[in-house]
């Protein structure tokens, strides 16, 4: 048997393991949890080759980032083709109407001659232009609605449900250009999942991935409602306390650390105690998006380095 045969039939016995141990633990094989588990059943093996290739072919797995550029191209052909497709019409309506022919006018002049079958044309004509340029409004339309859906999936991170960088981005920067020459009462919190490798390694992808959609939603219900929370990286989130003081902010950072030190996460009879650092980065004037965010990080690691659980404030 030569070697890419034994690799093979390697890949496809740990593939039916894969399979059968996902349906064990009733978990949907998705993408992501398939390759997970792929992977933690490899590791346990320990097929170092299958490893060593998955490791220099590491591109072909999708990363948030990856994906959130394909989303973000993907959803500007479909903007590009639909703006087109409007473009179009809108020619069509404009030939239509220029074109357009006055038939009663028509029959004033010519009444003394037989025209009827050639005016009934005209009109069969004229009414089939009418009726596709009013299917194609009601296609615009729908489209419309369709590419309004696609970009709102397209601001969320399809793991957390919470938005995503780019949306940040954006949003920290419509904040921070209404405040450009004056302080505001706004506060810009980032949060880490503590010893979050520890979780992966002890209890696997699977569990990390419960992990931030529990944090993401404790987080959520902490904060006040409209108040948005965005993943900034793998365990990291962000939020944005605009209006409001720097006590109340202090205030809110330490409910929700504490609410996550007191919380337990029951995964597969194990209980994982989760906690939460942070670092608050205060607005001053003229500050941009990526000095407040740099700043908030460093007091994030700063708290890290003071035994984690905790909070710090950017000087």
């Amino acid at each position: 048997m030569n070697h890419s045969n034994h690799i093979s039939q390697l890949v496809f016995q740990i593939a039916d393991e894969t399979f059968t141990k996902l349906h064990l633990l009733e978990i949907p094989p998705y993408p992501k949890y398939y390759h997970d588990m792929f992977l933690e059943i490899l590791e346990q093996n320990g097929h170092s080759e299958i490893l060593e290739l998955s490791k220099k072919n590491a591109y072909l797995f999708s990363t948030a980032p990856q994906e959130e550029t394909v989303g973000e191209t993907c959803l500007g052909l479909v903007k590009k083709g639909l703006e087109e497709f409007v473009k179009t019409n809108d020619t069509l309506k404009s030939i239509s109407d220029e074109t357009a022919i006055n038939i009663d006018a028509i029959k004033k002049d010519y009444n003394r001659i037989d025209t009827d079958h050639v005016f009934e044309a005209f009109m069969n004509f004229q009414g089939k232009i009418f009726q596709e340029l009013q299917a194609a409004d009601e296609t615009i339309s729908s489209l419309k609605l369709e590419v309004e859906r696609l970009e709102r999936e397209s601001n969320i991170d399809p793991l957390t449900k919470t938005h995503n960088r780019r949306v940040l981005m954006k949003d920290l920067e419509e904040v921070l250009q209404s405040g450009k020459d004056k302080e505001l009462d706004m506060h810009l919190v980032m949060f880490d999942a503590d010893d979050f490798k520890q979780i992966n390694d002890s209890f696997g992808h699977i569990a990390g991935d419960k992990t931030l959609i529990f944090l993401s939603k404790l987080i959520q219900n902490s904060l006040r409602r409209g108040t948005r929370i965005y993943r900034y990286g793998g365990e990291e989130f962000v939020v944005i306390l605009n209006r409001t003081s720097k006590e109340e902010a202090i205030h809110i950072v330490e409910r929700i650390l504490k609410e996550t030190s007191d919380s337990k996460l029951l995964y597969k009879n194990h209980d994982i105690h989760l906690t939460l650092s942070a670092g608050i980065c205060s607005h001053v004037s003229n500050i941009s998006a990526d000095e407040i965010l740099e700043k908030a990080d460093t007091a994030l690691y700063e708290a890290k380095r003071n035994g984690k659980n905790c909070f710090r404030s950017a000087s």
